[in-house]
């Protein structure tokens, strides 16, 4: 019986344009992710927009943190 695969975990810094047109990318398997997938916005005290948001990679299971930069 083989192992199960243990998801992993990542932190992407990426701009909101590039996250809206799903250019940025998984860094374990290089899958494209963006709005498309649903990441849940984690709300920041003093902000209109929030700068945090998690999403599991649908291919390869790795947690992402996501982190928006200005550009």
């Amino acid at each position: 019986m083989g192992r199960k695969h243990r998801p992993g975990f990542a932190d992407l810094h990426v701009t909101r344009a590039s996250f809206r047109n799903d250019e940025a990318r998984c860094p374990t398997c290089h899958r494209h992710i963006g709005e498309s997938d649903n990441p849940k916005l984690i709300a920041t005290f003093g902000s209109a927009e929030p700068s945090l948001a998690t999403l599991t990679c649908e291919r390869c299971r790795t947690m992402l943190s996501i982190r928006f930069v200005e550009s």
